[in-house]
């Protein structure tokens, strides 16, 4: 409309001027060299609109044939592509019914049309030589993707995923986590990069691959404590062999995300005792064993005290002040009643523990004190042997393979990060308080 509106007024102040001219004519001389040549306006007048008028269709012409040949090639151009796409599809097709000679073929066709989009064509060729198992030329298209903003991701999802066959973690993990920077929501990307930072124990990256995919809203809350006091735990145990300080300040990190973890409860232990500080062990030790008094926790500082040579009777009742009644309190008390050979108070808080069926451990203690109080061989051997029988104690499951292993490793035995649960639900949610 605006258009319309002002072509009408530019229209009409021409039909003015033209008006006044014919209306109004006058005499235009004009003096070339010697010679002297006048006419009237009104010719001028018409001549010139004839000059416009030819130009104008000149031009028109000219348009109308450029617009038909721009119709005309972007005709052919739009065949071409439909042609490509059709031939991408019957490629694809083949792939998926693993029919590598036609799709061959018809990726040579394909190319024939889509020469100015190489994207499809490499992507076409990376399914066939993966099919193939022709991993050199498969690579070759994967850093070819590399190249284009198209194609990048796939190139380096690719690369990637090529050295992690390979086992060339180092080159799996830069390429990965160039990808991660493009694009962290792609499925399975962070938990991928998140195993090869284990397998290389490259334990900053992850913390910081863990902070990127929480602010990016790909891990809840709970993974980003978990992941990252994993980390910490690693580092805490890389400095437990140069620096104990730093190690303790990174252990306790660890501990402030994941509380109460007994893995993580044992490395700090462990690096406390080393720093020749028997009364900030003994107030460590105290302290956990409150917050978590549970088999595997007795275990770790039950070991932790026998190497330190503090388990005399009046620390162990100073340790089991405030749950004595626990069983597992009665357990360690009972453990270090037999090794001061103290034989009625460990027999006296063991008698409630027997039942009809007793653990393998109380099976060991009771064949102990019938042996140390009694010098009764007979009946520690039958004790022996009902331990044989009896139920083991708890132990780390892989929650995907199922396998089982007796220490806690941020890798499993089959390869999976922080995979390891134990086998004693009521004691996972212990810790997890």
């Amino acid at each position: 409309m605006y258009r319309f509106v002002l072509f009408s007024i530019q229209l009409i102040f021409l039909l003015i001027i033209i008006s006044f001219v014919f209306t109004n004519p006058f005499v235009i001389s004009l003096d070339i060299s010697n010679l002297k040549y006048s006419f009237s306006s009104n010719f001028f007048a018409i001549v010139l609109i004839l000059i416009l008028l030819s130009f104008y269709l000149i031009f028109y012409f000219l348009f109308k044939t450029r617009l038909s040949l721009s119709h005309y090639f972007l005709k052919n151009k739009y065949k071409k592509l439909e042609k490509g796409y059709f031939y991408f599809v019957e490629a694809m097709i083949a792939i998926s019914n693993k029919d590598n000679k036609n799709a061959v073929k018809s990726h040579k066709k394909m190319t024939n049309y889509l020469k100015d989009d190489p994207s499809l064509s490499l992507l076409l060729r990376s399914e066939v030589y993966k099919i193939e198992n022709n991993y050199v030329q498969l690579k070759q298209v994967y850093e070819s993707m590399l190249k284009s903003k198209k194609t990048e991701t796939l190139g380096y999802r690719g690369l990637m995923e090529q050295n992690l066959k390979e086992q060339d973690y180092h080159h799996a993990f830069l390429y990965g986590e160039k990808l991660f920077n493009l694009n962290p929501n792609i499925e399975k990307l962070y938990d991928t990069l998140i195993y090869i930072a284990a397998k290389i124990k490259n334990w900053n990256q992850i913390i910081l691959l863990t902070d990127k995919a929480y602010s990016s809203k790909i891990i809840n809350k709970n993974v980003l404590q978990e992941n990252k006091s994993i980390g910490y735990y690693e580092i805490a145990s890389v400095k437990s062999e140069s620096d104990y300080s730093d190690a303790i300040k990174n252990i306790v990190k660890a501990l402030n995300l994941r509380n109460n973890f007994p893995p993580f409860i044992k490395l700090h232990l462990e690096l406390v005792s080393k720093l020749n500080k028997p009364n900030s062990l003994r107030k460590l030790i105290k302290k956990y064993w409150n917050l978590n008094p549970n088999y595997l926790v007795r275990s770790i500082i039950t070991k932790i005290i026998i190497d330190n040579n503090i388990g005399d009777l009046v620390f162990i009742n100073q340790i089991i002040k405030h749950n004595s009644s626990h069983q597992e309190s009665k357990k360690l008390l009972i453990y270090f009643a037999i090794q001061n050979e103290k034989w009625n108070i460990a027999r006296s808080n063991i008698s409630g523990l027997i039942g009809s069926r007793p653990s393998r451990e109380i099976c060991l203690f009771m064949s102990e004190i019938e042996l140390g109080e009694n010098s009764d061989k007979q009946k520690s051997d039958s004790w022996i042997l009902r331990a044989e029988n009896a139920f083991s104690e708890n132990f780390w499951i892989c929650k995907f393979t199922h396998k089982s292993q007796k220490e806690w490793n941020s890798l499993s035995e089959t390869g999976h990060f922080n995979s390891l649960v134990l086998s004693d639900a009521e004691m996972i949610d212990t810790y997890n308080k």
